[in-house]
């Protein structure tokens, strides 16, 4: 129980870091509306999905048994690799030669490399700091 908690807990935090990275670009960058957010933001929506079939199908991965330091590393890289496949996944839907969907057009948001570093980083952040706060809790 305390592993699914801690994979919900987890996949909740990192879903939270795409989507503030993920608006706070667009919003610097251009006119923010909620047609555009809306269709940014189903990739972060369906890489934690992944991320959350990936986490319960591997259970190793949450070795540890807490947030402590490998964990709060590698989760972030592991949700980056999921937003990044995701985001071809979509992007991809007709043949290679074909430019994306001006529908479409919001997901190549992922396609920045700063926000992706940005979402990775402020992951390792966040749960940092929810390992530290749980470490506090516990003792």
């Amino acid at each position: 129980m305390k592993r699914t908690t801690l994979i919900i807990e987890c996949a909740c935090v990192l879903l939270l870091c795409a989507a503030g990275g993920c608006l706070s670009h667009l919003w610097k960058n251009g006119p923010l509306t909620l047609d555009i957010a809306s269709t940014a933001l189903i990739v972060p929506a369906i890489a934690t999905t992944l991320f959350l079939c990936v986490s319960f199908g591997i259970p190793d991965l949450y070795a540890v048994d807490g947030l402590r330091f490998p964990l709060n590393v590698t989760l972030p890289v592991v949700y980056g690799a999921t937003l990044v496949l995701t985001m071809i996944l979509i992007s991809r839907v007709g043949p290679s030669i074909v430019k994306v969907s001006s529908r479409l057009e919001a997901i190549n948001v992922w396609a920045n490399g700063w926000v992706l570093a940005t979402t990775i980083l402020a992951g390792v952040v966040c749960l940092s700091v929810l390992g530290f706060l749980e470490r506090d809790r516990a003792s």
